[in-house]
Formats: C-alpha cells, sequence, structure tokens
C-alpha cells in the first residue's frame, strides 16, 4: 500500500501557503490541481477500488466542494473558474483583517480583492473555504 501521508502533507502546506495569499489565483489553483491528484492516489492505495472514474464519483458525492474541486481541475467553456474579484467586508469584521486589507477597504468602498470561484449560474463562493471542505473530505491518510 502506498504511503499517502507526503501528498498530504505537501497538499496541506499548499493549502496554508494559498490561505496565507488571498490574491493568489497560482496557488489557489496549485491547491485545486493536488487535491485532484490525492484523489487519484487514494484510489490506487484502495484495494477494493476497481474503476477510477466510479471512485471519483462517490468522493464528489461525498461532498459538493470537493465536486466543485474536482471541476475546477477540468476546465472547460462555461464551467465553474477562479477569479479575482472585489469582496464586501462589513464593518463588524474589521477587527479581523489585517493592516494591508483594513488599509485597502478603507480606500475602496470597504471592498477587498479576494481569490473566488466564479459558478455558471454567476453566484460566487470563496476559494478557499471550498478548499478547506474538500480537504477535509479526503481527509489525512494518519487518522
Amino acid at each position: 500500500m502506498p504511503n499517502l501521508e507526503p501528498h498530504f502533507t505537501y497538499l496541506a502546506q499548499a493549502f496554508a501557503a494559498a490561505r496565507d495569499a488571498p490574491l493568489s489565483l497560482r496557488k489557489a489553483l496549485l491547491v485545486v490541481m493536488l487535491a485532484d491528484a490525492y484523489a487519484d492516489r487514494l484510489f490506487a492505495a484502495d484495494p477494493t477500488a476497481d474503476d477510477v472514474l466510479v471512485f471519483r464519483e462517490t468522493l464528489a458525492r461525498r461532498s459538493p466542494a470537493l465536486a466543485l474541486v474536482f471541476d475546477l481541475a477540468l476546465p472547460r467553456d462555461g464551467g465553474p473558474r477562479l477569479v479575482i474579484e472585489p469582496v464586501e467586508i462589513p464593518i463588524a469584521d474589521y477587527n479581523k483583517l489585517g493592516v494591508a486589507d483594513f488599509m485597502v477597504s478603507l480606500y475602496n468602498r470597504h471592498t477587498v480583492q479576494r481569490v473566488r470561484v466564479a459558478m455558471p449560474d454567476g453566484s460566487r463562493q470563496d476559494v478557499h473555504d471550498v478548499l478547506e471542505a474538500a480537504i477535509d473530505v479526503l481527509g489525512s491518510p494518519g487518522r
């Protein structure tokens, strides 16, 4: 059985780096691709699994966030995509902002730029929330 721990650790470290860089499309996309690849590693490590597509579909059914990550990893016209756009910050949440974001929000009508998932229906989701939920579903092989 393959050792999955180093791969999960790399995924978790890449996610932490993406969280620390909320404007980095590249870092968010790296986490998307690593999570997608990790699902394939889980398949390879499962002696009872015999069809990778069925395995991935089963994982995706466990979590809308993971299904969305799989969709982002396979870009197609009309599919979800990553974008950078302004996000409104309620004044009550200003104490949660770092100094740089606070200053930006003051001069930009209480908004800061963030990486978001643009859905085909026009809705938006915070990419880091999606990634966190997807990684939780994938779980650490050590637990």
